[in-house]
């Protein structure tokens, strides 16, 4: 095996591991990050405000769905979850949570 092809092997292993351990360090911080609003406030928002959007758009599109009903709870657990937590996991406008806490 000549210098080269082991000195890519190298770098492809430490480059693996390097990724694998930076994201495994980003995951912990969130889940870190969660469990402290869970201790401070009992819970948080369930849903990022993009799947929130998603999930709004998917209502107006369905509304007549066999689903609709139970996607209309899941709105609700959301709106509940902004109007009861004062610190949140995602990053939320504030005229996205005084839109969801007025409906």
């Amino acid at each position: 095996m000549s210098i080269a092809a082991i000195i890519v092997m190298i770098v492809c292993i430490v480059a693996l591991w390097g990724v694998a351990s930076v994201a495994l360090v980003y995951s912990m911080r969130q889940e870190e990050h969660k469990l402290q609003l869970i201790k401070e406030q009992g819970g948080f928002e369930p849903y990022s405000p993009r799947a929130l959007r998603d999930l709004d758009r998917w209502i107006e599109q369905n509304n007549t769905s066999e689903h609709a009903q139970e996607m209309h709870n899941v709105h609700e657990e959301q709106r509940a979850a902004l109007q009861k937590c004062t610190s949140y996991f995602y990053t939320w406008n504030q005229s996205d949570v005084e839109r969801l806490k007025e409906i």
